[in-house]
């Protein structure tokens, strides 16, 4: 199987648009007779690949941190993806999915934000009352109804950050279920989604 023979144009075009169904690179140089290593360069030569829809692809050049680099591939690794081209390449043809708003938290957080302004609200007033009869050197008026008051108003936060942390796991969830989808088909056979 490990032949070196040239891929013909209709060859190149076959691995690209196999590759974008999902089908793994093994399969595909397994049914071209040829390397996985002739599929990869394939995949990766910018200058001559061509496209599912045969119009040429194009290089993309971008700077990132070590770090960062290394934050990107260990997440790849943890999913068992060993070339980061082809993660990048079903991240971008997924982003519409992936970065798609998600309009039903967006308006809950409307509604949490309002709520939160009314908190500040009542809270301004209970300072300023206090900070009035201060001022004229008045008893406080903090009776046991204002302690009451604020007791409820922070049970209110609290409830609010709770809501806040279950619609951001929730969200992180979704996006996770995306990028799974998106980068389908490209894990090492064996490798399980999550091992560390």
């Amino acid at each position: 199987m490990g032949s070196s023979r040239r891929l013909t144009d209709q060859e190149r075009r076959q691995v690209v648009r196999e590759r974008a169904k999902g089908v793994s690179v093994r399969a595909i140089s397994a049914t071209l007779k040829v390397s996985p290593k002739t599929v990869y360069n394939v995949l990766g030569r910018g200058r001559s690949a061509v496209s599912a829809n045969d119009s040429r692809t194009r290089v993309l050049t971008m700077r990132v941190t070590d770090r960062d680099l290394r934050g990107f591939d260990a997440a790849l690794a943890r999913r068992g993806i060993a070339h980061r081209s082809d993660a990048l390449r079903c991240l971008i043809v997924a982003a519409d999915d992936i970065l798609r708003p998600d309009d039903a938290m967006t308006e809950e957080l409307r509604g949490l934000s309002a709520a939160l302004n009314r908190v500040g609200n009542n809270v301004n007033q209970i300072a300023r009352r206090l900070n009035e009869a201060k001022l004229k050197g008045e008893r406080l008026p903090y009776t046991p109804a204002s302690h009451t008051e604020i007791r409820d108003l922070a049970v209110l936060v609290f409830d609010m950050a709770d809501q806040i942390q279950e619609m951001f796991r929730a969200r992180r969830r979704a996006l996770d279920l995306e990028v799974t989808r998106a980068l389908a088909g490209l894990a090492r056979p064996g490798a399980e989604h999550g091992a560390e």
